[in-house]
């Protein structure tokens, strides 16, 4: 099964508020991920975890719902494109730390010290990944933005387009992960 997810955003290299950072990345990409656990076939996924009673992982009071876990012994491969707006020849990219960053981001905190002092307890932060040790595959493409909104937004040559196509795999058929991979 495959599925996109769009950010527009700075992906920063080393912010100085790292978890903040974070947060503000999966607090883009949360409502997408809620909205795919309510339509059907990925609202599965979901369900079979609700009925182990694992639906919702909770770190530091704070409520997280992942949909790419291990106790479905689910996995996915990321194939993850990249428009920036630099212009050609200028080498202000640093791919690898951007994709941590966002790696971070796509995965739920393992540890209080990773939170954001400003996070929301009071809502579910949907995530993709539990661990972000359940990617086997990843590709990235980059290329330029085009595309120029004027805009008073200080910091526009620094966004980001980024479509994530997610396809979700299996690590072994079981019949609670069977109507998500197929």
């Amino acid at each position: 099964m495959k599925f996109k997810l769009v950010y527009v955003g700075e992906v920063k290299i080393n912010p100085k508020k790292r978890s903040q950072h974070l947060q503000d990345i999966r607090d883009i990409l949360s409502p997408q991920l809620q909205r795919l656990s309510e339509i059907s076939p990925y609202n599965e996924i979901k369900k079979r975890l609700d009925a182990k009673g694992k639906a919702i992982k909770e770190v530091g009071g704070v409520k997280f719902c992942p949909l790419i876990t291990q106790d479905l012994d689910l996995l996915a491969e990321l194939d993850i494109q990249i428009l920036h707006p630099e212009l050609l020849e200028t080498p202000r990219a640093d791919i690898d730390n951007r994709m941590k960053t966002l790696l971070d981001a796509l995965k739920r905190p393992q540890s209080s010290h990773e939170l954001s002092e400003s996070i929301n307890k009071d809502e579910i932060c949907y995530t993709l990944l539990d661990d972000d040790h359940l990617v086997t595959k990843m590709t990235i493409n980059t290329s330029h933005l085009l595309y120029k909104e004027e805009s008073p937004k200080k910091n526009r040559d620094y966004e980001l387009l980024i479509i994530i196509t997610i396809t979700i795999k299996a690590s072994k058929g079981t019949p609670e992960n069977l109507a998500v991979i197929v």
